[in-house]
């Protein structure tokens, strides 16, 4: 497969690089991973850590919310000779300095700064592919993974997962673009994932359609997500009944291929009738990616909902869940993650029916859509409400959205943008990082999805200098 922009070459041989580094490393000596909390954080974490586990060592994986002094500052206190970040790094490379004497790898996909070359870093940018799009952190964890061994092919699966966490899918119908298209391809071939077409539905491939429906929070369904009763009626309208005779609900799998295309044109007609546009309401139809290997009724049979669980686990601070999950148990660890991912919408569905109650939270200037989460939304949870609250109302996808929320003395900032705003000269990474820099704070990420952590009090400071620099970044032509 060819790759346009990018040195694939280059980038297999830095992953190369980085695997013979990390297996020169003595068996007995303490190894730290360190990742960030969300479904690519927690998926490339793990890749590493199974693959250290694999070679004979006896890694340490400590999960954070973001990579800030102090966290530096306690990595660099500990007795861990060598350490691997994965999600993260990148951006905070004159941070790592702070670890002198200790040999540091960094695996990531967000947009670099720019320092002198360092050949113990291995990130898409800097091989000529958009880390926003092309592979996640996940699918650059398992480049270096497979060339440790060969036998470390079948992580495929966690970079896929990493990828669609990362909201990957951008391309036709969802579908993936890049390394990440090529690494699909080779576990499709592998027998490890099914793609194929269909609703993307919360769980389109272990759940029931009224289910499917309510669970769905991305994108939000206005008027179904979160309500059963809704989801039901909904059903029922259009001519299908929800249920099986036995009075269980109907799976999808029990659907025709008439009924699901009554169900496709009614929910795209639905949701043009909410306020939606026509390009918004037909993406709900796209390709669904699956693993065969994982029970047909299981949550992480369908690959998004995988992503989506594994997510749950690390906005809700389970990170050793979400990483048993991932290093293959399947027995506790997933039992205890279906009552995880109860609370998990319950949370997330709580918060999103506190902002449409909450006109005060929302704020429309200019260039620029604000969430004030202040002290009611978890700074876990504030990242994964702005990329949702596009597809609710007042919400437009003209705008990126910003959302803030209190966070042990600071104020934690999420940006999300699209990638027609992208396409119009958008690039939240430097917008953060610029502006969180004038008012005493730090920030930084991908053009499309970034995050800044800045003082109290310069909100509004922080909030009207993006709005300003918004003006000049975006185009106002649609392309």
């Amino acid at each position: 497969m060819a790759f346009a922009g990018g040195s694939y070459s280059a980038l297999d041989e830095r992953a190369q690089a980085i695997a013979e580094g990390i297996l020169s490393i003595p068996k007995d000596d303490p190894i730290l991973v360190v990742s960030h909390l969300d479904a690519d954080g927690l998926s490339s974490g793990s890749i590493i850590t199974h693959a250290l586990l694999g070679a004979g060592f006896s890694p340490h994986h400590r999960v954070v919310k973001q990579l800030d002094p102090e966290v530096v500052k306690e990595v660099a206190s500990t007795g861990y000779r060598h350490v691997i970040f994965t999600d993260m790094g990148s951006g905070q490379k004159p941070m790592l300095k702070e670890l002198e004497g200790k040999s540091v790898f960094v695996i990531d996909h967000h947009q670099a700064e720019q320092c002198a070359p360092d050949p113990n870093e291995i990130n898409a940018h800097l091989f000529g592919f958009d880390g926003s799009n092309d592979i996640s952190a996940s699918g650059t964890a398992f480049l270096v993974a497979r060339k440790m061994s060969e036998s470390n092919n079948s992580l495929a699966r966690l970079a896929l997962v990493g990828a669609l966490g990362d909201l990957q899918d951008k391309g036709e119908r969802g579908t993936f673009t890049g390394i990440n298209a090529k690494i699909a391809e080779d576990a499709e071939k592998a027998g490890m994932l099914i793609i194929k077409k269909g609703l993307k539905l919360y769980g389109f491939e272990s759940r029931p359609l009224v289910k499917c429906l309510e669970y769905t929070m991305e994108p939000y369904l206005p008027g179904l997500s979160g309500d059963e009763g809704a989801c039901f009626k909904f059903v029922k309208s259009l001519g299908i009944d929800p249920r099986r005779p036995d009075g269980t609900w109907k799976p999808i799998s029990d659907l025709s291929k008439d009924d699901l295309k009554v169900v496709i044109s009614g929910m795209i007609k639905y949701l043009i009738s909410q306020g939606l546009s026509s390009r918004d309401a037909e993406s709900i139809v796209g390709v669904i990616y699956a693993f065969p290997n994982e029970a047909p009724d299981s949550p992480l049979r369908d690959a998004r909902e995988f992503a989506s669980s594994i997510n749950a686990c690390g906005r809700l601070g389970k990170y050793g869940l979400g990483i048993a999950i991932c290093l293959g148990d399947r027995d506790h660890a997933l039992a205890e993650l279906k009552s995880t991912l109860t609370e998990y919408r319950k949370t997330i569905s709580r918060h999103l029916g506190w902002l449409e109650k909450t006109k005060e939270a929302v704020k429309i200037l200019p260039n620029l859509q604000v969430i004030y989460g202040g002290d009611t939304i978890d700074d876990k949870i504030i990242g994964t409400i702005v990329s949702i609250a596009f597809s609710m109302k007042p919400f437009t996808n003209d705008k990126p959205i910003m959302g803030l929320s209190n966070a042990s003395g600071v104020v934690k900032v999420s940006g999300r943008g699209t990638v027609d705003l992208v396409r119009r000269g958008l690039n939240l990474g430097v917008l953060m990082r610029e502006t969180a820099e004038k008012v005493g704070g730090t920030g930084g990420g991908h053009n499309i999805a970034a995050g800044a952590q800045i003082p109290l009090g310069k909100e509004e400071e922080f909030i009207s200098l993006a709005d300003a620099a918004l003006s000049k970044m975006v185009t106002g032509v649609k392309l």
